[in-house]
């Protein structure tokens, strides 16, 4: 049922205008030029309206399709950035495993570092030790030495002096 506002509201009294489910009727022919011109004026501007209805539901149809396809275009970017962030939260959490184990080894390293360092010490204190040795006995076999020739040649004088005292 199509609404239809009461002629007496403007102070004018008309037919109201019957409507089909195809479109409009023309008005009833009339005497009055005037009459005639604003029912033809009235029936243009209904088929005006009609028209820029069907333009309108077109519009509706199309900004309908045109939102269903951006919206899948958005879910779409929502699934890739999704994995996007599922990749770097991936990556992120490699990364830092990495690090652990490089802090690890790193930590480990200094540690031996520090025990070949403390060897190498002990190595050197132990050289020291055995070079103040080594000076201490060569000071010992150059003294015995020297003792070794002052006896020899103490020796060989006695020999000498016996030989002598032999001559005689």
């Amino acid at each position: 049922m199509q609404k239809e506002l009461n002629p007496e509201l403007f102070g004018e009294k008309r037919p109201s205008v019957p409507v089909r489910r195809e479109g409009l009727i023309p008005p009833a022919p009339s005497s009055d030029p005037a009459y005639l011109n604003t029912d033809r004026q009235i029936f243009e501007l209904k088929s005006q309206i009609l028209s820029m209805n069907e333009q309108l539901n077109k519009l509706t149809q199309a900004l309908n399709e045109s939102n269903k396809a951006s919206n899948g275009k958005f879910d779409r970017l929502q699934q890739g950035l999704a994995r996007l962030e599922t990749n770097h939260n991936g990556l992120a959490q490699e990364a830092g495993q990495k690090i652990q184990q490089i802090n690890a080894k790193l930590a480990e390293r200094k540690s031996l570092d520090a025990k070949i360092q403390e060897m190498v010490d002990r190595h050197n204190n132990v050289i020291k030790s055995f070079e103040v040795r080594l000076n201490h006995m060569q000071r010992l076999l150059s003294e015995k030495e020297n003792q070794m020739v002052a006896s020899q040649a103490a020796l060989n004088e006695a020999k000498m002096e016996i030989a002598r005292l032999k001559r005689f």
